[in-house]
């Protein structure tokens, strides 16, 4: 109970938490079992959920003409899975199985959108107001499937004046793999892709989408002064979490609110002499994941909140506001 809700305030307070000393399998009711799967129910409370593309267990590791950037070992700017749902996973586990010592890069990615959100709205209120006003387009299709769904990169609380963007910052949604044609009058355009530029470079200052815009496309009252520019840097080079996970880590996210993503990563080169000699193996960045549903773990983890406030006899007003105050970034504010 006390692991479960560590992890579980860890995720939804600090938006991630890491599981260490995971065994790749358990066995249950005597069936061999993935881990990961088994501890994302216990999150959940029992289902994993968005299933249908992947699989309800998912591998992610690099594998030859790949047609999806994420099993491939090219650089995967920061993302949330599933942006093309109407309702996109709430949490995420990665559980690393594999991570071989010969592998150059490859470390995971963590950004608080959510706080992106918050200091674009200060530094630059004009890119913030079309990202907040602006519907993009996510889209996923392939033979086997199609999904669409347009939605603002940030959106924010309900309330009686829509003009005013002082309030409450709910969702970000945000995938640049899995973007489609924009759905927007073409005086639009202009604006939109200025700001989309301005809150990327503050997301990935590594992205390689934002650096292969064509700056001349953009009016001279779109582009930003360099001291502008570094403003958006700053942003994502202090706050990226960035870790070479280590075999028998677990990292569980919120992707309602984490973006998540990878440095690209290559092999270290070993002639055939010295691979004889050490008799070594080329390994692999593997990955084993899973997604949960965001409102049956949040039920989850609010009742457990609330025995454990019923434990402490009372609830403390720090404790109370701070209940009052929660946003896990699911397009709503919690109420107790």
């Amino acid at each position: 109970f006390k692991l479960l809700f560590a992890k579980n305030k860890g995720v939804f307070e600090d938006g991630a938490a890491i599981i260490y000393n995971a065994p790749r399998n358990l066995v249950v009711n005597d069936t061999m079992v993935d881990t990961v799967s088994e501890l994302a129910k216990v999150f959940s409370g029992g289902s994993l959920s968005h299933g249908a593309l992947y699989g309800d267990l998912f591998t992610v590791q690099s594998t030859p003409d790949s047609h999806n950037i994420a099993y491939s070992s090219l650089p995967l700017p920061p993302h949330q899975d599933l942006a093309y749902y109407q309702s996109m996973p709430g949490l995420q586990l990665l559980h690393c199985v594999e991570f071989g010592d010969d592998i150059v890069g490859g470390e995971s990615t963590l950004m608080d959108c959510m706080a992106a959100a918050h200091e674009l709205r200060r530094i630059s209120p004009d890119h913030f107001r079309t990202l907040v006003t602006t519907p993009a387009t996510f889209v996923k299709q392939r033979d086997s499937a199609c999904y669409t769904y347009l939605r603002p990169h940030i959106v924010l609380q309900e309330g009686l004046d829509m003009n005013n963007m002082n309030r409450e910052i709910v969702a970000v949604n945000w995938s640049p793999p899995f973007e489609g044609p924009l759905c927007i009058p073409q005086e639009s355009v202009e604006s939109y892709y200025a700001a989309y530029y301005a809150f990327e470079r503050m997301l990935d200052n590594h992205s390689s989408v934002v650096d292969g815009m064509d700056d001349s496309k953009l009016s001279s009252s779109q582009l930003f002064t360099s001291e502008k520019l570094e403003e958006y840097l700053k942003f994502s080079r202090e706050y990226t979490w960035e870790r070479r996970s280590q075999v028998g880590e677990v990292l569980v996210f919120n992707n309602r609110r984490m973006l998540h993503g990878r440095r690209g990563f290559t092999f270290k080169e070993i002639d055939e002499e010295e691979q004889q000699r050490e008799q070594q193996i080329r390994g692999d960045r593997h990955m084993r994941g899973c997604y949960i549903d965001i409102d049956d773990t949040l039920s989850r983890y609010r009742v457990f909140q609330r025995r454990r406030q019923e434990q402490q006899q009372g609830y403390p007003e720090s404790c109370e506001q701070h209940y009052l105050s929660l946003n896990v970034g699911n397009g709503t504010i919690l109420i107790p």
